[in-house]
Parts: C-alpha cells; structure tokens; sequence
C-alpha cells in the first residue's frame, strides 16, 4: 500500500503547484506610474501662434516655452492568462507653458503665460511574452481614450479694441487687462505601447514601458501634438 500513497502524493502536488500559478495570471492588479511626458510639437504650434500676432505696428516675443515634464497615472488590470490582459488607466501629463509679449505704439505692452493641461483616461488590449521562469516578460499594448485638455491664460498690461461708431469711422480704444482666462476642450484617441515587467514572490511587479498617442488636442488650444511617454510603474495583485 505504500507505494500507490507515493503515487498519489505526487499528482496532487504537481496539481497544487499547477493551480497556485494559474492563480496568479487569474489576479487583478493595480498600481502607480511616474513618467517622463513630451508633448511634441507643442511648442512649435505656440511659436507659429505668436509669430501669427505680428502685424505692421505690432510686434510680438516669445520668451519661453516647455512641452515636456513629468507625469503619473494609476492603472488597473486583469490579467487572466500568461499572454492576455486588459487594463485602464487615469493619468495626468506634463503641464505645459508658453510665455510671450506683445507691443504696440498704441499701448506699452501685453504680458501672455500659457498653462496646458493635459488628462486622459485609457484602456487596453496587453499582450504578454514570458521569458522562461524568469519573472520576466515583454509586453505591447494597443488601446484608446479620451483626453481633457485646459488651457489658462495669464494676462497682464493693456489690449487694443477697435470699435466701429455710426459714421464707420473705426475709434481704437485702449484698457487695461489683469486677469485669468481658461478655455476647455476634449475628445477621443488611440495609442500604442510596449515595455518589459517583472514579477517578484508572486504578488508584487516592477514595469517600464514606452507609450504614444497621436493627435491630442485641437487647433483651439494651439494645435493638435502627440503625447509620447517613458515610465516607471509599480503594482500589487490581488
């Protein structure tokens, strides 16, 4: 009798091995990103914008501008098998300025700082590769969102309106601006990624990864530009 207890000691641990590692490609997951955002070619639009001011009697500098910075997201997922997954996330990019003046020999000078906002919500088909028993494992991803970008608009010194009276003379009247402005706009994407993980003592991994999503944006907040991304992310299973 000994002998058929040994057979059957060893299936039912194999088995149990067998289960305890499905179990853990059947866990859900969430977890923290920090990135490196570059909104590309947010600059150049802000800088054709600015250029686009100039006139004959007015003249128009652009004395800064950055398109790049860090961001984070919180993402969440399931994956169910070694190879599949799905996943969403909120994240929050760089926040861009752009900073610029304008003069006219009509008033002294009109002081403009631009802030973008950037926030995007996505989901995700994820396709995972193992290397061995690593822990190991190259991923890509493709998916799509949507995007809530904010732009506010610091204003400072004296604008020129020109108004038309009854004769059609045209009478240009000056007035002094100090104030804050802000314009919202939003719609949909898609976007791509890859990257490589690494699962440690079953429950916990570390994450780096690439990503891109073309044409956020709209040409009433400077122009459509692509937001790229580098990361590093951590999760939890559970």
């Amino acid at each position: 009798m000994v002998r058929p207890l040994l057979l059957l000691v060893v299936p039912l641990t194999l088995l149990g091995s067998s289960l305890a590692s499905a179990d853990f490609y059947s866990h859900r997951y969430g977890g923290l990103s920090l990135q490196s955002t570059a909104l590309d070619p947010l600059c150049s639009s802000s800088r054709g914008f600015v250029e686009g001011l100039n006139r004959d009697a007015q003249s128009t500098e652009l004395q800064s501008c950055s398109d790049t910075g860090p961001g984070a997201k919180l993402y969440a997922g399931w994956r169910w098998s070694p190879n599949f997954a799905v996943e969403a996330d909120l994240r929050q990019t760089a926040t861009t300025t752009t900073q610029f003046t304008a003069r006219n020999p009509q008033f002294t000078y009109l002081s403009v700082k631009d802030r973008v906002t950037t926030r995007m919500g996505n989901a995700f088909v994820v396709g995972h590769l193992p290397v061995g028993r690593s822990g190991f494992s190259v991923f890509g991803k493709l998916g799509g969102g949507f995007w809530l970008s904010q732009l506010r608009s610091r204003q400072r010194g004296d604008a020129l309106a020109v108004f038309q009276l009854e004769d059609g003379t045209l009478q240009p009247v000056i007035f002094p601006v100090d104030g804050t402005f802000s314009e919202s706009t939003s719609g949909f994407h898609w976007g791509y990624g890859a990257g490589v993980s690494y699962r440690f003592m079953d429950r916990w991994t570390l994450r780096a990864e690439w990503e891109l999503f073309p044409e956020i944006g709209s040409d009433e907040l400077r122009g459509e530009y692509d937001v790229e991304s580098a990361s590093l992310g951590w999760s939890v299973h559970f």
